[in-house]
């Protein structure tokens, strides 16, 4: 079995992991995307099969100037013409997102060409999301996106949060609920020690750390203001990701003016063994969110052995709750500072935490489960295709 996995930017991390998994279990998957890397461009290859951390992949260019259009999001060229001279070499496609130029134009040549697809929203049929640009997102739904996602073999969700918040809006293809995996990280004993003299910061000091895309539906605002009010100055917070310049500045901003410069860390993007060691580095994970449709980083952080602090609109809360492995709370700075409290206030639960956290992880989530339950997915479309009538 072949499958494509188009992207309408640069492959991120689960992208690459769930490609790399389904290799394994025997599906000869590769990847198709444009050059984009959140507005800027990515320094690759293009027209051409080329090897991308190691896997197949296949970069077209976007437009010069990025833009948010009524074309659509990232809006690349050649990639409507390339699906239709391509597509019917690949028995399915996986269509990483919804609203962009990319993705529409994969779903459309699949529809149009009858190669069964999926489509992994990434969230962005969720409440929050569609009320960020609502205008343009209903525009595109009313004109070709809702179509597009009908058409599916089936919705590829990674949470039942996300699957009820997508529903309600009115789609009617089949729906699978299968999370995001992870191959376990390697251990660094070190990495406590390590990030402390990186930081210049007493051996013995809290750590808490926040990683993410730096973007204001993360609720870092909320965080800094819980910080804040905490009575004591017990623990520091290192801050690992990148978005937008002016947001940043502006975050930047609040620290300053709260009187946190000397508790906030700034330790822009990270990935590989030095996220790695960040996580192990630290003492508890941070996630106050307005919207998550899965929280793949919450993983990453409980496989590292943190405790972890959620918001209720985390789809991986219920899973934190029903291990007990750290708080879940209200996107609200008070309810957000109470639960650091609590945590910061009893080690022995953290300790218990980080002694269960990477176990839970291996039981619950792994890629080639993943990877073996899509598999089955991608066959069972093919063959209803194979009998269904045209």
């Amino acid at each position: 079995m072949a499958s494509l996995a188009p992207r309408h930017g640069g492959p991120t991390e689960a992208a690459l992991g769930m490609v790399r998994a389904l290799r394994r279990v025997g599906v000869d998957t590769r990847l198709l995307s444009s050059d984009d890397d959140v507005g800027g461009r990515l320094p690759v290859p293009l027209n051409e099969w080329v090897e991308q951390a190691g896997l197949p992949t296949f970069f077209l260019p976007r437009v010069p100037s990025r833009q948010h259009s009524l074309i659509g999001f990232t809006f690349t060229p050649g990639f409507p013409a390339w699906c239709r001279r391509h597509l019917h070499e690949f028995d399915f496609v996986h269509v990483h997102t919804v609203f962009s130029h990319p993705a529409n134009a994969a779903m459309a040549a699949a529809r149009r060409l009858r190669v069964p697809y999926t489509v992994r929203p990434l969230g962005q049929l969720c409440d929050w999301s569609l009320r960020q640009r609502a205008w343009i997102k209903r525009l595109q739904l009313a004109l070709v996106t809702r179509r597009n996602i009908n058409a599916a073999a089936f919705l590829h969700v990674t949470s039942a949060m996300e699957a009820e918040e997508t529903m309600r809006n009115g789609f009617r293809c089949p729906v699978l609920v299968q999370p995001h995996g992870l191959d376990l990280p390697p251990v660094f004993p070190d990495a406590r020690e390590t990030l402390r003299r990186e930081l210049r910061v007493p051996a013995d000091r809290t750590l808490a750390v926040f990683l993410s895309r730096l973007h204001p539906k993360k609720g870092l605002e909320i965080l800094f203001e819980a910080m804040a009010r905490q009575r004591g100055k017990d623990f520091d917070l290192v801050v690992a990701g990148t978005g937008e310049e002016a947001y940043l500045a502006s975050l930047r901003a609040l620290v300053e003016r709260l009187g946190l410069a000397a508790r906030v860390h700034w330790h822009g993007f990270v990935t590989g063994e030095r996220k790695w060691r960040l996580l192990q580095g630290s003492d508890l994970f941070v996630l106050p969110s307005y919207s998550e449709n899965f929280g793949i980083v919450v993983v990453e952080a409980l496989a590292c052995g943190l405790p972890v602090l959620v918001s209720t609109e985390v789809a991986l809360a219920e899973e934190v709750r029903a291990h007990r492995l750290g708080r879940v709370t209200a996107v609200e700075a008070q309810a957000v500072a109470d639960a650091l409290a609590h945590l910061l206030a009893d080690p022995a639960e953290r300790a218990d935490i980080r002694a269960r956290a990477r176990n839970v992880v291996a039981e619950n989530f792994t890629w080639d489960a993943a990877a073996r339950a899509l598999a089955q997915r991608y066959q069972a479309a093919i063959e209803h295709r194979a009998v269904s009538p045209r």
